[in-house]
């Protein structure tokens, strides 16, 4: 379990960008599915607190993307942001978005990373509190 989820949120920070720019935040839409990583999760929750658990899912998430589209704003081409969304919207093709990089790439992931790590920690936590014991209990074995 807690593979997968540091798996999840790794890649929702390597691939994201939610911003206060209107491209940044195309792209984000483009890039992020964070439905797909919420119904990975939803299965160990416990029925009974399922209302609970994605009030705090969403929150945190929102957190996330606010957070990480500053460093989307700081490290990304506009002009660049702005090309790969148009291709994508004509393609679809996912992998048009990984053509885009960052300007400083290094100190980029530094970020990306420690948001990231920040966010496993409480994504942890939320699973924790709001996971079934049957669940919990399948997870340690």
């Amino acid at each position: 379990m807690k593979k997968f989820i540091y798996g999840a949120i790794m890649i929702f920070a390597v691939q994201t960008g939610f911003a206060q720019t209107q491209d940044a935040k195309t792209f984000v839409n483009n890039t992020v599915n964070t439905d797909a990583i919420k119904q990975q999760i939803l299965p160990m929750i416990d029925t009974a607190k399922v209302a609970d658990f994605n009030k705090e899912f969403d929150a945190l998430v929102n957190g996330f993307v606010t957070d990480f589209s500053k460093l989307v704003d700081e490290n990304f081409d506009a002009a660049e942001l702005k090309a790969v969304n148009k291709k994508f919207a004509d393609t679809k093709d996912v992998q048009d978005l990984a053509t885009i990089q960052p300007k400083d790439k290094a100190a980029f992931e530094q970020k990306a990373t420690t948001l990231s790590n920040e966010v496993n920690m409480t994504m942890q936590g939320l699973v924790m509190k709001y996971a079934s014991a049957e669940a919990l209990q399948q997870a340690e074995e």
